[in-house]
């Protein structure tokens, strides 16, 4: 289950800079054009910093041996199928297909990587 444990750790810190990315972005966008509700992009980027801290750390633990990242891994992938539904409902038709298919292989990569007891993983 160590190749499960890395999979996992991989998958989990692309979507950790993915959501660094996505701040970048709307810092930048902030930075060079007019704002309209800069509380609500404050927020947004509070949230995908604080986002991708707690994925990169999951992988951390992933990489450690340790499963305290595997509830967060879990737990962020299922609300990601969520929000893939969401998108292919409301039209985005390719990108929801694109984060399901991604959610869904960290999820199965996360849950393939089962702890072993007293809090280390295979």
């Amino acid at each position: 289950m160590k190749r499960a444990r890395t999979i996992a750790a991989l998958l989990v810190r692309i979507e950790a800079l993915f959501l660094a990315l996505i701040a970048a972005y709307l810092i930048l966008r902030s930075i060079t054009s007019e704002l309209e509700e800069a509380d609500a992009v404050i927020a947004e980027v509070v949230f995908l910093i604080a986002g991708a801290a707690g994925l990169f750390f999951a992988g951390r633990g992933f990489l450690a041996g340790r499963y305290y990242g595997r509830g967060a891994t879990v737990m962020a992938n299922l609300i990601a199928l969520g929000v893939a539904y969401y998108m292919i409902d409301g039209g985005r038709i390719l990108w929801g297909l694109i984060l399901g298919i991604f959610a869904g292989a960290t999820l199965i990569a996360a849950m393939a990587a089962v702890p072993q007891g007293k809090g280390e993983l295979p």
